[in-house]
This record gives C-alpha cells, structure tokens and sequence, in this order.
C-alpha cells in the first residue's frame, strides 16, 4: 500500500488494539490517581505532598508503561507479526501507534491534571491558588517528556534507546521541578493567595505547547519515511 493515503479503518483497528490491551493498567492507573487526589485534598501538608508525588510518579510510570508496552514490546515479544500481516504503510502504523499512545495518555493525564488544578483551586481554603500556575508547568513537563519517550520509542525501535531516553527525562524532569521553582517571577507567587498568570508561566507553557507539537511532527517525518517495519 502506497504512503500517499491513510486507510482509516487499519489505522481504527490498531488503535483499538493498543486501548484493549491497556484497559486494565489503565484503569489501576487512574484508581491510583484518584487516591492521590484523595491525598492532596485531605487537608494537611503531608498528606498534599504525598497525594502530589504519587499523582508525579503515576504520570511518568504512565508514559513509560505505554511506550514499552505499545511500541518496544511489539518487537521484543514477537506481536509485530500481526500488524505485517495487514495491509498496511508505515504512515498507517504511526498514525495508528501515536494516536493511540496520545489518547490513551491523554485522557488520565487530564483527569488527573483537572482534579490536581481543581484541588489547588478550590480544596485548600485559597492555600493552593498561587500554585496553580507551577502546576500546569510542571504536569505540561511531563507530557512533553512523555512525547519525547513516544518518539525515541517509535523511530528507533530500540529498548535501550528507549530506556535512555527515560533516564534522560527522569533526570531533565528533577532539574525543571528545580529550576521553575527557583524563577524569580515563579518563586515569588507560588506561596500566594493569588493566581498569577505572568509572562514567565505563560512562556514556559507555551514553549511545552511547541515542543509537543515539535516532537509529534518530527515522529510522524522520520517513522513516516521507513519503508517496512523490519
């Protein structure tokens, strides 16, 4: 099949695929998550902490979970053999894998994302407003961390590329959590009563936002451009 068109019924079927085998992880996922909410809004300072490492860790585990389990597993177990067996383009199965990978992260990151912000918001007498903005910095981080893993995964096709680029991302997350709370203009309304949007929160958004769309874009040209799977 030429890469000049998608079929969209492959590309439906293999989405399909990927979502059933990680119905059941993904469920324990967000069963975790909504405990770490439970955490974060039971009202003192340890149990916020512990509810906000464990909804961190759950996100990232995610994200490595889905890359290893819907992309380098496919090849270490043998199961590619299925998805050769169909009629289909590389440009299919990256369409197929990034959707899936996309959606299937997407949905319990902004769940637990929305809870998080909502906790900050209006569970914690005002205490949690001024965080709100470092917040979203931090949980955008990690998709975009998330869409770099995605794309190792898929263009290498190499578990130990796979696991440095997790290695990488786990140590580059440590120095952002560092780094943006250490900002000046981050730093100085974190412990506010306030929300503060200013330019320095909105940039590091927006600079996350690029990236993702960066790293989504150069998946699809470099994965888009094999011609098999072998």
């Amino acid at each position: 099949m030429s890469n000049a068109g998608i079929d969209w019924t492959l590309v439906q079927l293999l989405v399909q695929k990927d979502w059933f085998f990680m119905r059941k992880p993904l469920a324990v996922y967000l069963a975790l998550g909504a405990f770490g909410l439970f955490l974060m809004s039971a009202g003192s300072e340890g149990t916020f902490y512990a509810g906000s490492v464990l909804l961190l860790t759950l996100l990232i585990s995610l994200g490595i979970h889905l890359v290893m389990a819907t992309v380098i597993e496919e090849r270490t177990h043998q199961t590619l053999a299925f998805v050769m067996s169909l009629p289909i383009s590389p440009r299919e199965y990256t369409t197929a894998k990034i959707l899936a990978n996309l959606t299937i992260f997407a949905i319990p990151w902004l769940i637990l994302m929305t809870g998080s912000l909502a906790i900050l918001g209006f569970g914690l007498e005002g205490a949690g407003l001024g965080l709100i903005p470092f917040a979203a910095v931090i949980l955008m981080e990690i998709f975009v961390a998330y869409c770099f893993v995605l794309a190792v995964g898929l263009i290498s096709e190499s578990q130990g590329w796979t696991i440095a680029a997790i290695v990488t991302t786990n140590l580059l997350f440590q120095g952002v959590l560092y780094g943006v709370s250490h900002m000046e203009d981050m730093a100085s309304t974190m412990k506010g009563s306030q929300t503060v949007w200013n330019a320095t929160s909105i940039g590091l958004l927006g600079i996350e936002f690029a990236l993702i769309a960066i790293l989504v874009g150069a998946t699809f040209h470099f994965q888009g451009r094999k011609t098999d799977f072998i």
